[in-house]
């Protein structure tokens, strides 16, 4: 699965609350969601897929084989 450097960017920005980080950091964030994203498979062409060990506060924004960003979870109000 394929990680785009605008979702490590918000990766860093939304869970970890970082503001300031360089070019190396977000590379390693990458590298890190391709490890925690490896062996999920998702059902459909487009999906928000939970993001794993957060408290299942975020989601990952798939479409084609490619997460775009992170997004928090919205509360579903009934």
């Amino acid at each position: 699965m394929i990680i785009t450097y605008h979702a490590g960017q918000r990766f860093l920005e939304r869970v970890i609350h970082k503001i300031d980080f360089t070019k190396y950091e977000v590379h390693r964030t990458v590298e890190y969601l391709q490890r925690v994203f490896k062996d999920v498979v998702p059902s459909s062409k487009v999906a928000y897929l939970p993001l794993p060990g957060f408290e299942s506060n975020f989601h990952a924004v798939y479409k084609d084989n490619t997460i775009l960003t992170i997004v928090p979870k919205k509360d579903k109000k009934c």
